[in-house]
Formats: structure tokens, C-alpha cells, sequence
């Protein structure tokens, strides 16, 4: 099973999954429940710009997921 993962694509039924779906959407996963926690928290109204804090935080994330999971 991880001999699928060592390719740049895997088969998901019979649908070929690139990798990078797969960390750009975790990494855009973990920004939103970061953001979400920090909106409960009180901790936005201190920001300027929260959608630009999200999208810095979802290239951060996948860029740093890609990084560790990469083939």
C-alpha cells in the first residue's frame, strides 16, 4: 500500500489523485480550523486583514505538508 504513495499520482477508484490535491487541501483544512479557533478565541479582532491572514496561512500550511509528504 505505500508503494502507491511513492508516485506523483495514486488511484483513488479509478480516478488518478495528484498528490498536491491532496496538500493543498489539507493545508487549506488546517488553516480554516486554525482561523476558526481563532475567531472563537477573540484573537482576529487584532488583525487587519483576516481573508489575507487565511490565504498566507493555506500556502504556509500545504507548502509545509507538500514539503514533508512529498514522493
Amino acid at each position: 500500500m505505500l508503494n502507491q504513495f511513492s508516485s506523483a499520482q495514486f488511484l483513488l477508484g479509478d480516478f488518478l489523485l495528484p498528490w498536491e490535491m491532496l496538500v493543498g487541501a489539507a493545508g487549506f483544512l488546517a488553516s480554516w480550523m486554525l482561523l476558526v479557533a481563532a475567531e472563537r478565541l477573540g484573537w482576529t479582532r487584532y488583525l487587519w486583514n483576516v481573508p489575507l491572514l487565511f490565504i498566507a496561512l493555506a500556502i504556509l500550511f500545504g507548502s509545509a505538508l507538500g514539503l514533508c509528504l512529498a514522493p
